[in-house]
């Protein structure tokens, strides 16, 4: 019994720190996209709407798949 709370424990703490890992993730890509997103307004370079962006990446899922 106590070899599976390990198993178990270890289990947990290894999602805790994958999830961790992810979060800093997507609030680093959310901080440095609006950073450059603002940097790109700045200099006048035309930004896409957020509807364009997701039909380019949509259209370029369908042509990888």
């Amino acid at each position: 019994m106590r070899s599976i709370r390990n198993v178990f424990r270890s289990f947990s703490l290894f999602l805790n720190h994958l999830f961790g890992a992810l979060l800093k993730t997507v609030i680093t890509s959310i901080f440095v996209g609006m950073f450059v997103v603002s940097i790109m307004h700045y200099m006048g370079v035309p930004i896409p709407s957020a509807i364009e962006l997701l039909r380019g990446v949509s259209r370029l899922a369908n042509v990888l798949s």
